[in-house]
C-alpha cells in the first residue's frame, strides 16, 4: 500500500511539474507572438523603431531611422546599414530615452521590418531634419520647464 501511496504521489508531482512547464511554454509563445515594435524617441532628436525587449537590458533589434537629406526627402535605413556598419541591434541608456511609443501591429512600418523590404539607401551620415531637431527640443525644453517648475514649487513647501 506504500508503494503505491508514492507512486501515486510521483505521479501526481509529475502532472503538477508538465503542466508548470506547458503554461510557461504557453506564457511565452503567447510574450512573442504580441507585436513589441516600438518608436523610441531619445533626448538627442534621434528617434529609433524596431522591436524592444527589456530584459536583460533595454535594446532594440532591427532597428531603423529615418534618414532626410538637404533637400527634406526621406528615406528608410536600417540601422545595420549606417556607414560605421553597427550590427543592428541598439544597446539603449534609459538616462538617454525621451519616451517611447509602441507601434500599432497594422503599422506598414512594422511589414517592411518584419518582411525585410527596407528600401536600399546608399550608407551616410545620419542627417536630421530641422523641423525634427526643433520638434525634440521644444520638447526637452518643456520638459526642462517642467522640471524646474516642480522643483521650485517642492523648495517653496
Amino acid at each position: 500500500m506504500k508503494l503505491n501511496d508514492k507512486f501515486k504521489n510521483f505521479i501526481i508531482f509529475f502532472i503538477v511539474v508538465l503542466l508548470g512547464v506547458l503554461l510557461g511554454i504557453g506564457f511565452i509563445y503567447l510574450i512573442k507572438k504580441q507585436s513589441n515594435y516600438y518608436a523610441v524617441f531619445l533626448n538627442n532628436g534621434a528617434i529609433y523603431f524596431g522591436k524592444l525587449s527589456t530584459f536583460p537590458r533595454l535594446r532594440l533589434d532591427n532597428a531603423i531611422f529615418i534618414q532626410a537629406d538637404q533637400n527634406g526627402q526621406r528615406s528608410i535605413q536600417e540601422f545595420k546599414d549606417a556607414f560605421w556598419m553597427p550590427k543592428g541591434t541598439i544597446y539603449l541608456n534609459r538616462d538617454s530615452i525621451l519616451f517611447i511609443a509602441p507601434l500599432d501591429k497594422k503599422s506598414p512600418l512594422i511589414s517592411l521590418i518584419e518582411q525585410k523590404q527596407i528600401p536600399i539607401v546608399t550608407p551616410q551620415y545620419p542627417v536630421q531634419t530641422q523641423s525634427l531637431s526643433q520638434t525634440s527640443s521644444q520638447i526637452q525644453s518643456q520638459h526642462q520647464i517642467k522640471q524646474e517648475s516642480q522643483k521650485s514649487t517642492t523648495t517653496q513647501q
